[in-house]
């Protein structure tokens, strides 16, 4: 009998990366939780086999709906910078669905935290401590947890969300790392991983992954889509992460903290053990070669 999954966050970026891997695996039952059952995204799961269970965070009964007979379960929480308290709603919500897991008697959650900056570092960084206390609450309570980490997504550049246009008409890259290299993985890769993880449950619980096909610097981002994308001309920003820090935008000085802790803190992502799990995965070169097309309707669309 195929071993029912419950992925949160599935229509979202991470778990839509897990949800369509298991989808493609016939050892797993694919239950997936949503505010809205009938969004465009939900039904696609929904169209391809997964379970919709209509709930959220917030909603005791949902999570135990959710949850009910489930073998495993990935879990990511959501930081919202446009509400108050953020951190501390996160914290709230991941201790929600931990102690629905553990009364549920799920085998394996899958968690996908951040780094404790403010523990490491000395300063804060609200939405990767917020993540690290939830880490640190299921373990306290006992839940059989695999943590994984993702580093920066790929998969940004289709919302085109770190590009600017600049007015002589080149493309910014708003990542403020002052020539640092940073780790990055596509979601859709990072699904395969967590599927082999469900699927080595023995190998893998107990233990921590960091997410990566490589590391490089922004310079090399902006060469590889360039290169690509050509005539289009793509260039790093200049700004630092103190400067970022100060731009009118809800959550910039959080961004800019994260900036920070990428450059100076030195995660601890693998390429080496993201390719065990799965062989597949694509560097940024690969990536934007396959994607191509894709980038290049969206940033026509675009007005930015």
């Amino acid at each position: 009998m195929a071993k029912v999954v419950t992925v949160f966050g599935a229509t979202g970026t991470q778990g839509g990366g897990v949800a369509n891997a298991l989808l493609e695996d016939p050892e797993f039952k694919v239950r997936i939780v949503t505010r809205s059952a009938s969004s465009d995204k939900a039904k696609a799961l929904q169209e391809r086999g997964a379970e919709v269970i209509e709930g959220n965070f917030d909603d005791a009964s949902s999570l135990e709906r959710a949850l009910q007979g489930a073998h495993g379960t990935f879990v990511m929480t959501q930081h919202s910078f446009e509400v108050p308290d953020p951190d501390q709603l996160e914290i709230k919500q991941g201790k929600a669905v931990a102690d629905a897991a553990k009364a549920a008697g799920v085998q394996h959650v899958v968690f996908s935290s951040l780094d404790p900056v403010q523990k490491t570092m000395g300063f804060p960084c609200l939405h990767y401590d917020s993540k690290a206390q939830i880490e640190e609450y299921m373990k306290s309570i006992g839940l059989p947890v695999t943590i994984v980490k993702y580093p920066g997504y790929y998969d940004n550049y289709l919302s085109l969300r770190p590009i600017k246009k600049q007015e002589d008409g080149t493309y910014e890259l708003n990542f403020a790392m002052e020539g640092a290299a940073e780790h990055g993985v596509s979601v859709t890769d990072a699904g395969f991983a967590v599927r082999a993880i469900f699927k080595n449950r023995a190998e893998w619980l107990g233990r921590t992954v960091g997410f990566s096909a490589e590391k490089l610097t922004i310079q090399q981002h902006a060469d590889i889509l360039s290169k690509h994308l050509a005539p289009k001309v793509f260039k790093p920003t200049k700004m630092t992460s103190d400067e970022f820090s100060k731009l009118p935008f809800p959550g910039a000085k959080h961004l800019g903290d994260m900036f920070k802790f990428l450059r100076l803190g030195n995660p601890d992502y693998s390429p080496e053990l993201t390719r065990q799990m799965h062989p597949g995965t694509r560097g940024l070169d690969q990536w934007v070669a396959d994607n191509k097309e894709a980038l290049l309707n969206a940033m026509s669309s675009s007005t930015t």
